[in-house]
């Protein structure tokens, strides 16, 4: 019975060790990473609506009192959105071409709300009339209960001001 009892024990000992532990955090570490998660599929359906012009379902991915940082400057949705509609007016659009790596940041915090921020690297084209260019922009998006709550942009905007002369 001894024998029983210690052999149940080893193997028990055994599975508890082989046991992933997805809730520990390694020594130093304050957050992990994923490559797929609905807060991505959300901020790339931000950056393919704004793409395709589509600036109902684009404003829709946001909170109404986001707050991004665009570059060097501060506006609200409604200063983002009307830089798109300035565009359109001028006769330039934004292209995707591709989204080079995107990833979400996780940072659990004791007694307050996880951090969520979506971390992404894309290529885009924009063309006005004969004119064209490339432009990388890196964003960083927070995001909370489904909506895009502050963005921070950075990107060559001498490229852009030269297609929008």
């Amino acid at each position: 019975m001894k024998k029983l009892l210690l052999i149940a024990c080893v193997i028990t000992g055994g599975l508890i060790s082989c046991t992933k532990q997805e809730s520990s955090m390694p020594e130093g570490g304050i957050g992990y990473i994923k490559a797929k998660s609905e807060n991505i599929d959300l901020t790339i359906k931000s950056m393919t609506t704004m793409s395709e012009g589509d600036s109902a379902a684009y404003r829709a991915t946001y909170a109404e009192d986001v707050v991004f940082y665009d570059n060097t400057d501060t506006l609200t949705l409604d200063q983002n959105v009307s830089i798109f509609t300035n565009m359109k007016a001028k006769g330039a659009t934004m292209k995707l071409d591709k989204i080079v790596d995107i990833k979400e940041m996780i940072y659990p915090v004791p007694n307050k709300d996880t951090l969520h921020y979506v971390l992404a690297y894309a290529w885009f084209t924009l063309t006005r009339g004969d004119k064209s260019t490339k432009v990388i922009i890196n964003s960083v998006d927070q995001i909370e209960n489904g909506k895009q709550v502050k963005e921070w942009l950075r990107y060559d905007s001498k490229k852009m001001n030269e297609i929008l002369k």
